[in-house]
């Protein structure tokens, strides 16, 4: 562990940071006795002494020994001032601590032994917020208000720190962690809510204060160029900076949407997606893809803008509609498919209809999945790929029927559709036992319509590789592969689309 602390000066980085090491069971290192010990003297009478400009030199000698170790580190309230620092500490995980202005000037009612806050407390701390507040945004992973006990502050950082760890990336995953999202707000932020969120609007208000909010259709046929245009005017009368964090809450489109205005205004905004559906959870939320439909093709426009965090509460699951469930539940076999036969056979396991509590470890699974292959291959140019398993025909279906067919629909006829096409070419005979999976999730497995509608969108598909077109098949679970495919193919799998 190497989890360093910052804040302003009473932010409480010693106190939380103690507690927090020890909770953890790793060594705690506060940068100003560090300074104390290595000088022989306080660091407030070193100042006095040598003036602020000598005491950063020896701050910075100090640094440099200290964040060789680990544990957890409780840093000086101007440490990060010299943006070197910061590169010294590449390697720790930097929490800021923000309470409010008020708190501090009531816990720093004694400042003998700070000459930086000598004289109006107020007004030199609230000088110090507004020179310090962009470096922390810039620098800190996660924010969090330390205005209550040290040790509870101290178990939420743990909490969260547990969580990610075990997921991988930024990912934090918990019933009630949308109470959480405060702890990634850097600066001037708004949020991009789905419509259909009405239930939750007074929770996320509770978790985000005072941020201003604007409503989105949460519909695929939404996902357009002048949808993005209308974010690129709110974000403008918001007067976003670079260091507004944008929140997406809701579904796929919601993420994608939003993550595509946050990847382009600005030339990037930090985004913190937060969804809503099970099937953004798994899917569109993980991995930083972000982009808008054209009238040519699904996905054609967009951007890799990975958020600063993912943040999943399965509470949300708990208003859905069980066709949404099971529509989630084709990117899950899909990803089962890629992951493995273990994968496969806990799938089988799986009574239905399932509680949002019985889906939160599968749904965990796929989304850590995903996650791994993703951070394997960032910019899809390798296995991350195999993702698109089912996604040829399944986004093809969804272009020509004018959306009608929704995203988990058309991925579960999709995914029949290539395994068919691969056995009638003699390869891994999954096709029925996969359709018996998706047939107990409520899941079509074909669809009657022209395959000569499928075509277009097919050759449009963005697995082109120099010009050619490829297909993910799969050898074996836990086996995918590319192959080239050429147009008899493509006619082939569109065949495939349609019932036996």
């Amino acid at each position: 562990m190497k989890v360093a602390l910052l804040g302003l000066p009473g932010s409480g980085k010693t106190t939380v940071g103690r507690a927090l090491a020890n909770m953890a069971g790793r060594p705690f290192v506060d940068l100003d006795e560090a300074i104390s010990k290595r000088a022989g003297e306080h660091p407030a009478s070193l100042i006095d002494r040598l003036g602020e400009a000598d005491f950063r030199h020896i701050e910075m000698v100090t640094l440099h020994h200290v964040a060789e170790g680990q544990g957890v580190l409780a840093l000086g309230g101007g440490t990060l001032d010299d943006p070197l620092n910061s590169r010294r500490l590449g390697a720790w995980r930097l929490i800021w601590l923000d309470p409010s202005l008020t708190t501090l000037v009531r816990r720093l009612s004694d400042t003998g032994d700070r000459p930086l806050l000598r004289g109006n407390v107020a007004s030199r701390l609230e000088a110090l917020d507004v020179r310090r507040r962009p470096i922390f945004a810039r620098v800190a992973e996660a924010r969090f208000g330390g205005e209550g006990d040290p040790t509870t502050v101290a178990r939420e950082i743990k909490d969260y720190l547990d969580t990610v760890d075990a997921l991988g990336g930024r990912l934090y995953w918990g019933v009630g962690s949308r109470r959480h999202l405060g702890a990634f707000d850097f600066g001037r932020s708004g949020a991009v809510v789905a419509r259909t969120l009405d239930a939750w609007r007074g929770d996320l208000a509770r978790a985000l204060p005072d941020v201003p909010t604007t409503d989105l259709d949460d519909r695929e046929e939404a996902k357009t160029l002048d949808s993005v245009g209308r974010l690129y005017r709110w974000g403008s009368e918001q007067h976003f900076d670079r260091t507004s964090t944008v929140y997406a809450v809701g579904g796929g489109v919601t993420t994608d949407l939003a993550g595509f205005f946050a990847a382009t205004y600005l030339r990037g905004l930090p985004l913190v997606d937060v969804p809503t559906t099970l099937l953004a959870s798994v899917d569109a939320a993980i991995g930083g893809k972000v982009g808008v439909d054209l009238p040519e093709g699904k996905n054609l426009v967009g951007s890799f803008h990975p958020p600063r965090a993912t943040v999943v509460d399965p509470d949300f699951w708990g208003t859905l509609p069980p066709r949404a469930l099971s529509e989630a539940m084709a990117e899950v076999v899909k990803t089962a498919l890629i992951e493995g036969e273990d994968a496969l056979a806990e799938l089988e396991e799986l009574g239905w209809p399932a509680t949002p509590e019985r889906l939160d470890p599968i749904a965990r699974r796929a989304a850590r999945v995903k996650l791994q292959i993703v951070q394997a291959d960032p910019r899809e140019e390798a296995e991350r790929t195999y993702l698109n398993l089912g996604h040829t025909a399944g986004h093809a279906l969804e272009q020509a029927t004018g959306y009608r067919v929704s995203h988990g629909r058309a991925v579960a006829i999709g995914l029949m559709a290539i395994l068919r096409f691969q056995e009638e070419r003699g390869g891994a005979r999954l096709a029925a036992r996969v359709g018996r999976l998706l047939d107990r999730f409520g899941l079509p497995t074909a669809y009657e319509i022209d395959p000569s509608r499928l075509i277009g969108p097919m050759g449009l598909d963005k697995k082109r590789s120099e010009g050619g077109r490829r297909l993910v098949l799969l050898e074996r679970p836990g086996r995918p592969f590319l192959t080239p495919a050429t147009a008899t193919d493509l006619e082939g799998l569109a065949k495939n689309v349609l019932p036996g």
